[in-house]
């Protein structure tokens, strides 16, 4: 009897040791990880955190300080050399006069040279009738009082294609700037709000994220061809209007 009893407390002596010995391993090995984690060797263990997340807007509306132009001279002729010479002789005369307003050449850029051929069909046949040339130019304003007088004046050097002029922010970073900051400064008193009200201590941030939304570039709705519009015509009346800078934030608040 007494042998079976001592070899049962072995056993049972045995089972706890081990028992002991993996509890010991865990623990270790817990210690050893949060050890890690703290010089970055390693991920930390997830812990459930209590948060709360607000969003907010910041808007800032501003007036557009420049315009965009796009002004284009179409030649028609008979052979592919007419065409181009004509079209070429026109477009230096438009930018010439585009320089001589005060626009700088790093603001006059080249956007298209299309020339393809024509043709005339005559009882069911294809006949040629020539060749075509579009050359398109961007023309960047920065001083707005002169967009309706350019636009005139291209057109009385030659450009019979206006297209609608484009009026924005050239440098729209600062008013987004100021629309972040009051989109965070709405957030933060949202979170501290929401706090009081459910009874909790407001933390440190724990991520964030934003998004951008701009209005699109203000348009004057107009297009000039060649119907007569230049020569001593009156400079047209442009507006630049307004447009709106928009910031979206979503903070995400620690909660104790």
């Amino acid at each position: 009897m007494l042998e079976k009893f001592f070899s049962h407390e072995n056993k049972l002596t045995r089972h706890l040791a081990s028992l002991v010995t993996v509890l010991v391993l865990i623990v270790a090995i817990n210690n050893i990880w949060d050890l890690f984690s703290r010089f970055g060797w390693v991920s930390p263990a997830p812990t459930q955190e209590h948060t709360v997340t607000v969003s907010s807007d910041g808007k800032v509306t501003v007036s557009p300080d420049t315009a965009r132009i796009q002004a284009s001279v179409v030649t028609d002729g008979q052979t592919a050399d007419e065409v181009q010479q004509k079209n070429t002789e026109i477009m230096n005369k438009v930018i010439e006069y585009v320089k001589s307003v005060g626009v700088d050449a790093r603001d006059i850029k080249t956007t298209s040279y299309n020339l393809y051929p024509k043709y005339d069909y005559i009882n069911g046949r294809q006949v040629p009738a020539g060749f075509s040339l579009t050359q398109g130019a961007e023309i960047k304003v920065r001083d707005l009082k002169k967009a309706g007088e350019l636009i005139t004046g291209v057109v009385a050097r030659g450009a019979n294609q206006v297209q609608g002029v484009e009026f924005f922010v050239d440098d729209p970073d600062k008013f987004r700037m100021e629309a972040r900051r009051q989109a965070f400064d709405k957030a933060k008193a949202k979170a501290k709000e929401l706090a009081k009200l459910a009874g909790v201590r407001l933390g440190d941030v724990v991520t964030f994220s934003e998004s951008y939304s701009g209005q699109p570039p203000v348009y004057f709705e107009k297009a000039y061809s060649s119907l007569g519009i230049g020569g001593g015509g009156a400079a047209p009346d442009v507006q630049s209007g307004s447009q709106e800078i928009t910031i979206s934030v979503s903070v995400v608040f620690e909660i104790r």
